[in-house]
C-alpha cells in the first residue's frame, strides 16, 4: 500500500509519531490530501497549513500550496486562494502542476468577477 492510499487512522498516527519537522510536514500534507480526495476540503485546510508551517519543501510545497488554494476556493475564501495560487506559481517547476494552478487562478478570478 502506498503512502498516498493509507487510511485516516494511519495518517493521523503518522502525524502523531513524526520524529522530525520534515516527517510531520509530509504526514500533514498526506492527511490533508486524504481529506481533499474525500470532498472534505474544510478539514484538509488546517493540515495543508500545518505542512507549510512544518517546512514542507520542493515540489511537495508547490503541490501543498496549490491544493490549499483549491480547498480555500471551494470553501468560499477566494482572496486567500489567490494568495496561495501566487505562492504556488513562485514555487513550482512542474508543467502539469503549473497548468492546474493556471486553471485554478482563472476560476477563482472569474468567481470574483475579475480577470487576471
Amino acid at each position: 500500500m502506498t503512502e498516498a492510499r493509507r487510511g485516516r487512522v494511519a495518517l493521523e498516527r503518522a502525524v502523531a509519531d513524526a520524529k522530525s519537522d520534515a516527517e510531520r510536514a509530509r504526514a500533514e500534507f498526506e492527511l490533508g490530501a486524504f481529506h481533499d480526495r474525500n470532498s472534505r476540503e474544510a478539514e484538509a485546510i488546517p493540515h495543508y497549513e500545518a505542512a507549510l508551517e512544518a517546512g514542507i519543501d520542493g515540489e511537495d510545497r508547490a503541490r501543498c500550496l496549490a491544493w490549499l488554494a483549491s480547498s480555500l476556493y471551494k470553501t468560499g475564501r477566494p482572496q486567500e486562494a489567490i494568495s496561495r495560487v501566487k505562492a504556488a506559481w513562485a514555487t513550482t517547476q512542474d508543467a502539469e502542476l503549473g497548468r492546474f494552478v493556471s486553471n485554478l487562478e482563472r476560476r477563482v478570478y472569474r468567481s470574483m468577477g475579475r480577470r487576471r
